[in-house]
């Protein structure tokens, strides 16, 4: 054995040095100049966009590695590139290349960003932009999930072999991906970070796999977490059955459905989260508040056109005290009054309708025990809001606001109530309501004297003549 055991070790160390130098002279070519412009070529033909890579090189442990792939927005200038990631990496198996077949047992996106940004129609139009209709999909691409976008071509009319024959993907995996969608003034709709996926690729072509994404924030205000699912892509078609996830401390289901011919449908519901958990994630104040939200809603349209967006939303709050608007709140402090400077909520319900670019608020309700509130009308998709409400007062809460309130109120449908009506305009991050001026009878910053005068109930002094002190009037 003694003797045969030199010789094995000999060509063991020199099939190793071989095998070494191959990898060294393949991550030479890999780093070439000319085979990366070709990895560029044929990545920009396959997405019908330029793609730039920074480098690609070859380990025996984690396969064959693109780094610094970039495809660069080309519809909106200056904005962040339309999809980039940290590196792809293709892991191949061994034995099957020795076969003749280019099995890819899993592709690994490291840090991918996905960028979506909305052009108005007319823009659209105005560029006179005609795809050919080779270059037009059977089907839109599915929802990314993680910057990973999968569409399905249609076959040539030339016959080609099956893509089985030429290379063969098993799995797909995403880490640490981020989605941004934006609309055509730059302010960002949906931000899904911290997406992990796992994607299989079965015979028959279908896509099976699960997912998590860390933080979903909805414009500036929701921040549901911890997002998880699994799905199946088929045909164009996508459908994830049973997403979960937490919100403000409480639980959300929901499914969603993306079909080429009848667009997207998805309906989510949302139990037991936490009114001041939900106030602390979008930046409000919301000392002693408590209460539990439950709401439930749905969604249909086609991807990419919120114009076609249509929907339901009900919510309610359950045993809630809230701080009421700035403006009761501090007619409150003023009066000592405990209700308006904290509201303890008997009903606090509303009903939402979504089209035709906005959300309708048909009916809101908020009721303690001395006074109701109510609104109505459209919050645009673009912030701005237009509601139309009333604000309910008993007698009891008339009295103790005796000598401020002023002539604006009319009788209610509600017995022992009067309300004075108000609007709500502006927009979501910076509303205005001429409820004070309402409620007061006067425009405020025009009539200073009479504020003081009806918000402090003191005299105001006339001005005194020359050489005579000031009475009081």
């Amino acid at each position: 054995m003694r003797k045969f055991a030199k010789p094995i070790l000999i060509s063991a160390g020199i099939l190793v040095f071989v095998y070494v130098l191959a990898v060294l002279g393949l991550n030479i070519y890999l780093q070439s100049q000319g085979l990366q412009s070709r990895i560029c070529s044929a990545a920009s033909a396959a997405v019908g966009k330029p793609v730039s890579i920074q480098g690609a090189h070859y380990t025996p442990w984690s396969g064959f590695t693109v780094n610094g792939i970039m495809v660069p927005q080309l519809q909106a200038t200056g904005a962040p590139p339309e999809f980039e990631a940290e590196s792809i990496n293709f892991r191949f198996a061994f034995f099957q290349l020795l076969r003749g077949r280019l099995v890819v047992k899993e592709v690994l996106v490291n840090s991918p960003v996905l960028v979506s940004i909305s052009l108005p129609r007319e823009n659209l139009a105005g560029r006179g932009e005609a795809p050919s209709e080779a270059a037009i999909p059977a089907a839109p691409a599915s929802p990314s999930r993680g910057g990973l976008e999968i569409a399905v071509v249609p076959e040539p009319h030339q016959a080609q072999p099956p893509a089985s024959s030429l290379m063969e993907v098993r799995r797909v995996k995403i880490k640490n991906g981020r989605t941004q969608v934006f609309d055509s003034k730059g302010g960002c709709l949906f931000d899904l970070n911290g997406i992990e996926a796992v994607v299989d690729i079965l015979p028959n072509g279908t896509l099976a796999g699960k997912f998590l994404v860390g933080e979903v924030s909805v414009g500036t205000s929701v921040h549901p977490r911890r997002i998880s699912g699994t799905f199946t892509f088929e045909k164009g078609r996508l459908e994830i059955p049973d997403i979960r996830g937490t919100w403000a401390d409480g639980r959300i289901t929901g499914t969603f459905k993306l079909d080429p011919a009848l667009g997207f449908s998805a309906t989510a519901t949302a139990d037991g989260v936490l009114v001041k958990k939900l106030a602390d994630d979008a930046g409000i104040s919301a000392d002693g508040a408590k209460g539990s939200l439950f709401a439930k809603g749905s969604l249909r349209g086609l991807p990419g056109a919120p114009e076609s967006y249509s929907g339901e939303v009900e919510a309610n709050l359950q045993e809630a005290r809230l701080q009421p608007l700035d403006f009761i709140r501090q007619i409150g402090d003023l009066m000592n009054i405990q209700e308006l400077q904290m509201l303890e909520l008997k009903t606090a319900e509303g009903w939402f309708v979504i089209r035709d670019r906005q959300v309708v608020v048909e009916k809101m309700i908020l009721e303690s025990a001395n006074l109701f509130l109510e609104g109505t009308g459209p919050v645009g998709f673009d912030g701005k809001i237009k509601l139309k409400s009333r604000l309910h007062l008993n007698e009891k809460l008339r009295r103790d606001l005796s000598g401020l309130l002023g002539e604006n109120f009319e009788d209610s449908e509600r017995a022992g109530y009067r309300f004075v009506p108000f609007s709500v305009t502006g927009s979501v991050s910076r509303p205005k309501t001429d409820l004070l001026d309402k409620l007061t009878g006067f425009r405020i910053g025009q009539d200073i004297g009479g504020l003081l005068k009806n918000l402090f109930q003191i005299p105001v002094q006339e001005k005194a003549k020359p050489g005579q002190p000031g009475e009081a009037k």
